[in-house]
């Protein structure tokens, strides 16, 4: 093997390797968001409840209290994710995943052709 390709194989590896720290960053970030979602939905369902306790009303049943659950869930997550903040760490999210996504599939077929292993393609000529 050549010298040439040795470096050219290093350096795959390693833009696969910096795609997945990539990856790893942007999906930290992604999961806070998800995580203050989360924190301040059960803020509010816990204020919630509180409140038909105040009342004197109680939740009857597991179907009522999902309602109360689900509508507050979906109006934090809507109300989080009109921000432009949440928007710019999703959409990082989505295209530095299919960047590593490609780089993956760069490698893997780098290694397909190195070990003489057929692409799916491949086999089905085989066949016919």
């Amino acid at each position: 093997m050549g010298t040439q390709q040795q470096t050219c194989e290093i350096n795959q590896l390693l833009k696969t390797f910096d795609a997945l720290i990539q990856l790893s960053q942007a999906s930290f970030d992604y999961q806070l968001v998800l995580a203050d979602i989360w924190i301040k939905a059960f803020s509010e369902l816990t204020q919630e409840l509180a409140s038909y306790e105040t009342k004197g009303e109680t939740i009857e049943d597991w179907r009522q209290f999902l309602e109360v659950w689900s509508n507050i869930f979906d109006r934090e997550f809507a109300q989080k994710f009109r921000s432009e903040d949440a928007q710019a760490i999703q959409g990082k999210f989505l295209k530095v995943g299919m960047s590593y996504w490609l780089e993956q599939q760069q490698m893997l077929e780098g290694v397909r052709k190195k070990l003489e292993v057929p692409i799916c393609n491949q086999v089905d000529e085989t066949k016919v």
